[in-house]
Order: C-alpha cells, then sequence, then structure tokens
C-alpha cells in the first residue's frame, strides 16, 4: 500500500510514527522528546537523502521537514516525497520563510507551515490535525464555537484541497433590501508581497476564490480557524481594523476592504500572515491585483443595504452619520493644526475607475510628533519613507503629497473599508468630521442592529 492510505487504527506504530527532518541537534532533540511525551513515535534524518530511506524503511505517517538543509534542500525534498509518496502529510518548518516560500510548499502539498522559533504546542496541534487526532486546532470560547457551528457551511476550497468551516454571517440577513447586484468572486488567485505597517513583519496574502453565498474570510497562510470580514468579528479599531476568531488575527484590513467594496466582491478566500501589507501605504496595489486577477460574476441573491432613515453616531466635533440616498456618497471634513489644516471632500462610490484616479492613491500618514509614541505601543513598526507620508512642521518630509488634500482622501479610503465589514455594499450618504476607525465601527454596529431589527419583523 502507499505511504499514508489506508492505514487501519490498530496499526498504531505505523499512525503514530512522525519522521522529523532538520540538521539542528538540539531541535531534533526537542522535537523527539515532545512527541515521545505524547505518545508519539519519533524518528530523526538530517537530510533529504536520509529522510527518503527512513520513509521507505520505515513508513511513517507523517514528515516534519526543514526548509534548509545541507545537500538537497527542504522544497526538493517536499517535491520527491510528494512524487514517491503522494498520500504522505508534510509539515513544512523554517526560520527563514517569505509568505511565497510558504505558498510554494502548499503549492507541492504540504500540509503545514509552521515558522521557528518553534512553539511546541502550534507544533502538537499540527501534528494532531495532519493525522486526524482529537485536539488538532485551538479551543474557541464556548459561545464563539457555539456561534460559529450554527452557522458555517463546509466548503472544500483552497489550494491544496483544503477544508475550510465558512460562517457565511454576510447572507444570514438580507434585510433593508436596496438595489439588486450581482455577486462576485476572483476569477483566479492572486498573491501580493509587503510588510505589514504596525508589526514591521514580512507580509503578504493570497486571494483565493470562493464560491456563491459564501462572504469575504481570513485566514492564515496555513489554515487555522476562518475568521469572516464582518463587523460581529471586529477586535480592535485603535489605528487600524483588526478582526478576531479564536487563534485568527488579521489586522490592518481596511486598505484591502476598501478595494473589495469598490470592485464589488463578495465571495472571498484572504490567507495572510496576521497583518494586511501596507505596500506604499495606499490601494493601488489592492486594485491592481484584483484587476490582474479578473472579475467572476455569480449566481445568488445580494443586495445593496438601503437605510429608511438616518443614523448617527459621536458629538461635538467627533461624529459620523449616514443618511438615505440612491447612491453611497462619503463627505469627509477634517481639521488638523497646520500645515495640514482644515480640508473637506466629497466622493461618491460609483465606479472603480473613479476610485483609483481620486481615493486609492492616498496614503497613510502620520505627524513626526506621533511617531514616538506609537512605536513605544508596539505600532508603526514597519513604517518607512516609502509606505507612508510622514508629516513635519513644515509639511511632508519624506515625499511629494499625491494629492494637495491626500490625507482627508486617505481617511475617505479607510472609511470605504470599514464600511464594508458588514459584506454588502451600502447605500447612502456618509457625513464625517474628525472621524476613525473607532467611529467607522460605531455607526457600522448601529446599521448592523438595524439589519437584525428588520430581519425580526
Amino acid at each position: 500500500m502507499g505511504v499514508g492510505t489506508n492505514i487501519s487504527e490498530s496499526d498504531a506504530s505505523s499512525v503514530r510514527t512522525v519522521l522529523v527532518v532538520d540538521d539542528e541537534e538540539s531541535i531534533c532533540r526537542s522535537l523527539e522528546r515532545v512527541l515521545a511525551d505524547e505518545g508519539f513515535k519519533p524518528l530523526v534524518a538530517h537530510n533529504g537523502e536520509d529522510a527518503l530511506r527512513k520513509i521507505h524503511d520505515y513508513s511513517p505517517a507523517l514528515v516534519l521537514l526543514d526548509i534548509w538543509l545541507p545537500g538537497a534542500d527542504g522544497m526538493e525534498t517536499l517535491r520527491r516525497i510528494k512524487s514517491e509518496y503522494p498520500a504522505l502529510p508534510v509539515i513544512m518548518i523554517s526560520g527563514h520563510a517569505t509568505i511565497g516560500t510558504a505558498v510554494t510548499a502548499t503549492k507541492l502539498g504540504a500540509v503545514d507551515f509552521i515558522e521557528k522559533p518553534l512553539d511546541l504546542d502550534v507544533i502538537l496541534a499540527s501534528v494532531r490535525k495532519a493525522l486526524g487526532l482529537a485536539g488538532g486546532s485551538s479551543k474557541l470560547e464556548e459561545p464563539e464555537r457555539q456561534e460559529r457551528e450554527s452557522t458555517a457551511t463546509r466548503l472544500r476550497i483552497g489550494i491544496a484541497g483544503e477544508e475550510l468551516d465558512l460562517n457565511p454571517i454576510a447572507f444570514r440577513h438580507n434585510t433593508l433590501r436596496g438595489k439588486a447586484v450581482k455577486q462576485r468572486t476572483l476569477a483566479s488567485s492572486a498573491l501580493l508581497y509587503g510588510q505589514g505597517l504596525h508589526t514591521g513583519q514580512k507580509s503578504g496574502l493570497i486571494l483565493e476564490p470562493l464560491p456563491p453565498n459564501s462572504g469575504i474570510h481570513f485566514v492564515g497562510i496555513s489554515g487555522g480557524t476562518v475568521v469572516p470580514a464582518h463587523v460581529d468579528f471586529v477586535e480592535s479599531t485603535g489605528f487600524a481594523t483588526t478582526v478576531k476568531l479564536g487563534e485568527t488575527q488579521v489586522s490592518t484590513i481596511e486598505h484591502l476592504m476598501s478595494a473589495l467594496h469598490v470592485y464589488r466582491i463578495s465571495n472571498l478566500l484572504v490567507k495572510c500572515n496576521g497583518e494586511i501589507p501596507v505596500m506604499d501605504g495606499s490601494a493601488v496595489e489592492f486594485c491592481r491585483i484584483i484587476e490582474d486577477a479578473g472579475l467572476d460574476e455569480q449566481d445568488g441573491e445580494w443586495y445593496e443595504i438601503a437605510l429608511p432613515e438616518k443614523i448617527e453616531v459621536g458629538a461635538g466635533n467627533e461624529k459620523i452619520s449616514i443618511e438615505p440616498d440612491e447612491r453611497f456618497v462619503i463627505d469627509y471634513t477634517l481639521n488638523y493644526p497646520e500645515p495640514v489644516g482644515q480640508q473637506r471632500f466629497v466622493f461618491c462610490v460609483d465606479d472603480p475607475e473613479s476610485y483609483k484616479r481620486e481615493i486609492a492613491p492616498a496614503r497613510t500618514f502620520g505627524f513626526v510628533r506621533d511617531i514616538g509614541r506609537l512605536q513605544q505601543q508596539g505600532l508603526a513598526q514597519g513604517g518607512r519613507f516609502d509606505n507612508f507620508v510622514l508629516i513635519g512642521e513644515d509639511g511632508a518630509i519624506n515625499d511629494n503629497l499625491r494629492f494637495e488634500n491626500e490625507p482627508v482622501r486617505h481617511k475617505i479610503l479607510d472609511a470605504i473599508g470599514d464600511l464594508y465589514l458588514l459584506g454588502r455594499p451600502i447605500s447612502g450618504r456618509v457625513t464625517a468630521h474628525l472621524t476613525g476607525h473607532s467611529d467607522n465601527y460605531a455607526l457600522l454596529n448601529r446599521i448592523w442592529q438595524a439589519v437584525k431589527a428588520s430581519a425580526a419583523l
């Protein structure tokens, strides 16, 4: 029989044998010890050729394979393993991984990709999951688990035929119906590399098409809990918008969501390392990869949200409201000390071309006086002169502004993204004054309450 196929439950030595392939003795000893403590039977190889011999001789049920090996490296060894033993699950481990490496390994058939330094709990969870044993993933808090299980649909998706639980919450309450619109996904997968603005970590994302009535979802590069792009799963809105469910957390999603809103993409899986790459601080690159991948219109009911009355949150100088309108218009005013001063811009979100011309190029901005404080809080660690506008006493100090009023245009870009976290386009006129992500979230929550209240009637 082929390795890893048709193994009976009673054949415990085969089911529980795990081959560790790494040239670092300390890592091999650590993994041997923890695997043995958990009831597995560990084997060790220090290079690709030795690994292939031991696979032939011992028929392990799983391989933990380091990318950096002497001789044939881990990627070449993975190719040979999957060629000779296609059913044998392989988990890749690396201390110098890029998202491109992770994508390549996944395409070659790796079931997971784990970065060093190794978290032993993560390793064990991945091993159990790969072997189909209990306890293969982190436990959710009970209310979260019940919510996810009661609303999830099981879909077979992804580049390796991976099964993921999707919560189609965006399609649960299709009330306050405005104009009917076509559902859309991407015509093909797309890949983008970059760096996280706040973590400073290498970052990137894979965009995968999803079937109709799925919604937009985020998940880690190597899988895990899937978190919907929805207001119910917003974790924080400090200096960026973050969604979270279980062990999956994704931050700085607003620029990508802004582009998805404008292109009216309703169904998409976004795989990333925990923070969406900031690129040049704008939405230009997200527009480009969407257009490069192409759009695929899908069947299924989908409607704009049309509000029957005005909703307003905030007070004084900081407030945001939305009132009925056949279009989606954002009228934003900011008022900062000089050199920014007061800026106002009104934009109608009606087509991608005007968005690409007027809003998408506007970049994230920050003030010299705030950078030290932000970095002390663990934010803005990835801020560079080519991915945001740094404003000093005399204006932008690292680049020429793309628009005289670039800051207010960027505020509109963010609002378009945040206000897509109901998974449906909105028709209405938004008026905002000195607001940010937290205010957008508060307004979105009120809209969501109105949608659910309408469904209950």
